[in-house]
């Protein structure tokens, strides 16, 4: 049984592609978020999932938003801002994938897609991923190499120079 579900995995992932969402995702992304983050958009402080959906793609507002896409159907989204601050931030605002596409490395590989596009865009400049996650799903994103920094915050630092950051830090506190 796991030997036909890992072939179930490898099919479905060579399948998959990962790719910037534009104007006419819209609709798929909207049937995503709704069917990952259930009950009335109210509770999650937008107007609807379509008003959410078109929000995620201005990029003018620094959105950056990818989709997972298997056989023309948008599967995954992952939607994200760019915050100007001392540190550049990238603050992922929603992951989702479709329930019938779970547990198959869907959200790790939108993950890692976003981890290499902030490489190529910042170069050497150290960029934090940020995000607010449920305390059920935390563990996915240590996984993914997040670390938690306060109720319900994580964070994970990729490229730049950590070391330089590090003894700064320990100057600062007087180490």
């Amino acid at each position: 049984m796991n030997e036909a579900c890992t072939e179930e995995e490898d099919s479905t992932q060579s399948d998959i592609e990962i790719v910037p969402a534009i104007s006419k995702d819209i609709e798929g992304i909207a049937t995503v978020l709704r069917e990952s983050f259930p009950g009335k958009a109210k509770y999650y402080k937008i107007r609807s999932w379509e008003h959410e959906s078109k929000k995620i793609l201005r990029s003018d507002k620094g959105w950056i938003t990818f989709i997972a896409v298997h056989q023309g159907r948008i599967v995954g989204v992952l939607a994200a801002r760019h915050l100007k601050t001392v540190t550049p931030t990238v603050r992922i605002e929603w992951i989702a994938v479709a329930k019938s596409f779970r547990r198959r490395g869907i959200g790790k590989a939108l993950f890692d897609h976003l981890t290499r596009w902030i490489t190529t865009t910042f170069f050497d400049q150290q960029v934090r991923i940020t995000l607010r996650a449920r305390t059920d799903v935390q563990n996915f994103y240590r996984k993914l190499g997040l670390r938690c920094y306060g109720r319900g915050w994580m964070k994970k630092r990729i490229g730049g120079q950590n070391d330089e950051l590090d003894q700064s830090g320990a100057a600062r506190n007087g180490k």
